[in-house]
């Protein structure tokens, strides 16, 4: 398991350390989620990619904005001698041109006339007989790369992992027109890594599409299984009343137990979930809940279904947390039978949450979700469906606990 963590994380009479500091504090410290950076884990990290390459291999980085240097510097200071950097942007053709470059996305980027060459151009010139892999990443010039790569792809069938995502639009593109376009180079498998970033080969008996034809499988990795349990040496559990009353909202539907889905589990079908069910029914089986308040021990192993609207709330637990300083852990076991639900926090300002939502994709096994977020500013934890438009989210709560942290 500390495989998953950085190279310092040690394991000390149960508690988990990072760089020396206790996994605990520094959450207490610092709030979560949190980023921790270990310059040693990075560096091996690193050298593990460089021992990839070899000593014989070569690694061409392109940057034409100020960074360059700063990845000179980076090279020098790791002593890497076999990876250059070129001062110039890729594109679909080569040559000096106006354009908006971003050195950093969500800026304004920087307009001025840049060098730019197309891969092909310069595989040629540098007379580079291999390539094994093209990684693209360049805030909205992914597709102007792959085109200006073409013969490249076509005769040294590298594998190719590329960034394509809403930036295009900077430049009139998509990412269905750039993926139909690698359909037709003759790629007809992807892996999608996450919503943005593409893996891809085309294979040595895959030709070119001669007629304009072409499809493209996209592959998904399987959705991680997220199993997360409070600290019970931090803080001290919440008062009984601190979960108050729960409510079914925006036509949410409870499921009468005897017609569950199969895939909730036997344990739905009890005497208590039959009578909640009769409680919020209406005069139909499947009627929208009546926006009726429940204690919140009345949802815990109730099937719950959202509507098909993405974002729209389903369950709404009003929490008592009080105005005193410190921070909050709220554990939320939850079972997601279909779609993908989202978990998450809010104060006062029901549309707007004080701690970064979690989200859980449907899979056979219940799963659990820390959520932290300052007392004072938590009023209600909520329950929503982040699937795509016209999926409907099936979950149900299978445990919920807290514990509260003073701050001294």
């Amino acid at each position: 398991m500390l495989d998953l963590f950085p190279d310092s994380a040690r394991v000390e009479a149960g508690v988990l350390g990072l760089g020396g500091m206790p996994a605990t504090e520094l959450a207490e410290r610092f709030g979560t989620p949190l980023v921790v950076y270990c310059e040693d884990t990075l560096l091996t990290r690193a050298r593990a990619l460089r021992g990839a390459v070899g000593e014989s291999g070569r690694v061409f980085a392109f940057e034409p904005t100020a960074t360059a240097e700063m990845l000179r510097a980076n090279l020098r200071h790791n002593g890497v001698a076999n990876a250059e950097v070129h001062e110039v942007a890729l594109a679909a053709t080569s040559g000096e041109r106006e354009d908006r470059v971003f050195r950093l996305w969500g800026t304004e980027g920087e307009v001025r006339t840049w060098p730019f060459v197309s891969f092909d151009d310069f595989i040629a010139r540098n007379g580079i007989e291999r390539v094994d892999c093209l990684k693209i990443d360049v805030d909205s010039f992914d597709f102007e790369v792959l085109k200006g790569a073409e013969q490249t792809l076509l005769k040294h069938d590298p594998v190719v992992v590329v960034e394509l995502n809403y930036a295009l639009a900077k430049r009139g593109q998509s990412a269905g027109e750039a993926l139909a376009w690698l359909a037709q180079c003759g790629y007809r498998k992807a892996l999608l890594l996450d919503t943005d970033n593409f893996v891809l080969q085309r294979g040595e008996q895959t030709p070119r599409s001669a007629d304009g034809r072409a499809s493209l499988q996209l592959f998904f990795p399987p959705p991680v299984r997220i199993d997360e349990t409070m600290a019970t040496s931090v803080g001290v559990p919440v008062d009984d009343d601190f979960f108050a009353t729960a409510e079914l909202q925006n036509g949410a539907i409870v499921h009468r137990p005897e017609a569950a889905p199969a895939r909730f589990a036997a344990s739905a079908v009890t005497r208590k979930a039959k009578a909640i069910w009769d409680r919020v029914r209406g005069a139909d089986a499947q009627q929208p809940a009546r926006q009726a308040p429940l204690a919140y021990r009345d949802v815990v192993d109730l099937p719950v279904e959202t509507t098909a609207a993405r974002w729209c709330y389903a369950l709404v637990l009003q929490l008592q947390a009080g105005a005193s300083d410190g921070r909050l852990a709220i554990e939320v076991g939850v079972q997601v039978s279909n779609g993908k639900l989202g978990i998450g926090v809010c104060g006062e300002d029901s549309s707007r949450f004080c701690a970064p939502e979690r989200t859980l994709s449907a899979m056979s096994e219940p799963q659990r979700v820390v959520i932290k977020a300052r007392v004072e500013d938590v009023r209600t934890l909520v329950f929503r469906n982040v699937a795509a438009d016209g999926v409907r989210t099936s979950f149900k709560i299978t445990s919920l606990k807290a514990r509260r942290s003073v701050f001294a």
